[in-house]
């Protein structure tokens, strides 16, 4: 089985790395276009971990992670450690997929983006990571590890794509929106301090 799973990974298009692959795919039917890196780490069983990262068109991001064991029922919520080297832990929440209970994914949004752009920035950089998955009550844990040794080259198009993993990464248009709007309102606030204070100066 081990073989075999190696083997069918090392057929995957543009596989340089010994431990890590990318893809770059159109949907004949939406269009949507889609770039992923993966990478893969220890043996658990006779099954190879992985983590990686995903992007589509639409913004789509997501952490992968392979965990070679069953976790809970499919779509069950799971909840994630990431640390790499000997940076902080990072903890995020995720979910199984809805045809696997060895893997899941994080997905990005609002209220994580930050965290993930600095774990992929690290990832970038770092030489290993570790990984620790367990279900939302903490009775079921896995760890694995990640050599990141070729992360930074092979997940430059998935990082491009979503604009991910740099030091400052790109503002979106309706952060933008919502930014305009805050300084407006700041403005406006200012202007309004500033006519109650003047209508109760004594003018000394």
């Amino acid at each position: 089985m081990r073989t075999l799973i190696l083997l069918l990974a090392l057929l995957i298009p543009a596989s340089v790395s010994a431990n890590w692959f990318k893809e770059h795919k159109v949907d004949k039917f939406d269009g949507v276009e889609t770039h992923r890196t993966w990478g893969f780490g220890n043996i658990i069983g006779e099954e190879f971990t992985s983590y990686g990262i995903r992007c589509d068109s639409r913004s789509k991001l997501l952490l992968t992670l392979g965990f070679a064991t069953e976790l809970e029922n499919f779509n069950a919520p799971i909840d994630v450690v990431f640390k790499v080297d000997g940076n902080d832990p990072i903890h995020l929440e995720g979910k199984l997929f809805s045809n696997s209970q060895k893997s899941g994914f994080v997905r990005a949004d609002k209220s994580n983006i930050s965290m993930i752009n600095q774990l992929i920035l690290q990832s970038r950089k770092g030489r290993v990571i570790d990984i620790r998955v367990s279900n939302v009550e903490q009775s079921q844990f896995v760890e694995y590890s990640v050599p990141l040794y070729g992360f930074s080259k092979f997940s430059k198009a998935t990082r491009s794509a979503c604009g991910v993993g740099s030091v400052r990464m790109e503002m979106t248009p309706e952060d933008k929106a919502e930014l305009v709007k805050l300084n407006q309102q700041l403005k406006e606030t200012r202007q309004r301090i500033a006519d109650l204070e003047a209508k109760y100066s004594t003018g000394f």
